[in-house]
């Protein structure tokens, strides 16, 4: 094997090792969002949870208002009556009394259909506080293994980029020039294996003189369907 394909082999493997590696570190902030995604819906959902028993509080606290109104109108009413000499008048005044006294008993009526009301909120909202403290606790681990992991994989780059570094300058510059062409352009690899005449890249068959040539070992033979350099497969 003619020593540039024992070191664009080296190379390859140093820059298929790093696009890995550059993929996972650009997923990174998308992980971190997804998490944090995560964390927002429990949270509002607790949120949402603890606004529905806050309305619940504050119905309540109108009705208990409106029930106080009430009661001190009757009040005004039955001493209206004392004062009042006139039936028509305490006819009147009797009708209103009875009138609140009626709203009395609805408004009564509602206080305890959301006092029930609350007693059900009660168990959803425990648990979705209970959730909300799971997926932040979850979160606030997974995130710190994330970071811990991106600064893993900025040592792991920084150290493959130097060998790489070191591996291209160690190639004709024309040679480093064409992989790194062809490299770029195949995305996946621009140095493959040729097994039974066919092309590890484009797996296409090659012609009888590409093989002859490739037997040789004389120079870098490139398939002439795809262009990626061929190598003898073992």
């Amino acid at each position: 094997m003619l020593q540039e394909i024992e070191k664009l082999l080296v190379l390859q493997d140093r820059d298929q090792q790093l696009k890995k590696l550059h993929h996972e570190q650009t997923a990174l902030p998308t992980e971190k969002k997804k998490l944090a995604d995560k964390l927002a819906a429990a949270r509002a959902t607790a949120d949402a949870a603890r606004q529905r028993l806050r309305d619940n509080e504050v119905e309540r606290r109108k009705l208990e208002l409106e029930v106080e109104a009430k009661q001190g109108a009757i009040a005004r009413f039955r001493q209206q009556q004392q004062g009042t000499r006139k039936n028509e008048e305490y006819q009147a005044l009797s009708h209103e009394i009875t009138h609140a006294e009626s709203q009395i008993r609805a408004l009564e009526d509602r206080e305890l259909e959301l006092m029930e009301a609350a007693e059900q909120l009660q168990a959803p909202l425990q648990s979705a506080e209970a959730e909300a403290k799971r997926v932040e606790s979850v979160t606030r681990e997974q995130t710190a293994k994330l970071e811990a992991g991106a600064t893993g994989l900025s040592d792991r780059i920084a150290t493959l980029e130097a060998d790489r570094a070191a591996q291209a300058a160690a190639l004709p510059e024309e040679v480093h020039d064409l992989y790194q062409r062809l490299f770029k352009q195949k995305g996946d690899a621009a140095v493959v294996p040729l097994e039974a005449e066919i092309c590890g890249g484009c797996h296409m068959r090659t012609p009888a003189q590409t093989v002859i040539l490739l037997r040789a070992e004389r120079q870098l033979v490139q398939c002439p369907n795809c262009a990626r350099i061929l190598y003898r497969a073992l």
